[in-house]
């Protein structure tokens, strides 16, 4: 037969009162602690660092096939000069093809130095 479950309160009273009894102990005799004394440590400078402009980006036309390969690419402006290779490159019957926004950075600026 199982045995009964016995009082889990009653098992614990006399541990519960050897608890206390230990914090009434401490309480009484509180420990002293020594307390750290902290340097005065100068306050960092920070370097202010100069803002990046903002990059230029361009849109462009982009001639891609199903495999998102770039066949050709045009300027903005050139919009028609991308419909038409779109319509010859779907009129060779070589797959599906399709038109589609590219934006990229700009390429930078080269200034050339003209000596004096």
């Amino acid at each position: 037969m199982a045995t009964r479950t016995l009082n889990r309160r009653e098992l614990r009273e006399p541990q519960a009162d050897e608890y206390e009894s230990e914090d009434s102990q401490a309480d009484a005799a509180p420990k002293e602690k020594k307390k750290r004394v902290k340097g005065v440590t100068p306050s960092r400078v920070r370097k202010l660092r100069a803002k990046k402009p903002p990059l230029r980006r361009r849109a462009r036309w982009g001639v891609f096939d199903l495999g998102m390969r770039l066949v050709a690419i045009f300027d903005y402006s050139q919009r028609a000069a991308a419909d038409e290779k779109l319509v010859e490159l779907l009129a060779r019957n070589k797959g599906v093809h399709f038109l589609q926004v590219v934006v990229d950075r700009m390429p930078e600026l080269e200034l050339e130095v003209v000596p004096a």
